[in-house]
């Protein structure tokens, strides 16, 4: 599950930037919880495991474009 939620938040991320225009330089702003990412209420299932596979593929996503991350 959690390579899944890797390569997932990877191709979203990519999608964003292509979709957004973004290029080398610019920041891509990202704010999400990972209980509601596993599918429960926020607040209510956090899990340093899927934070870590969501980052490792939006963190990736962005260094092959040359752009930041700023994270909520």
């Amino acid at each position: 599950m959690l390579e899944n939620l890797g390569i997932e938040s990877y191709n979203s991320a990519l999608e964003i930037i292509k979709i957004a225009k973004l290029t080398k330089g610019d920041i891509l702003v990202v704010g999400c919880s990972t209980s509601e990412v596993l599918g429960e209420k926020i607040g209510t299932a956090s899990s340093p495991d899927a934070a870590n596979a969501v980052f490792s593929g939006i963190y990736k996503a962005a260094k092959e474009n040359d752009v930041y991350i700023a994270a909520q």
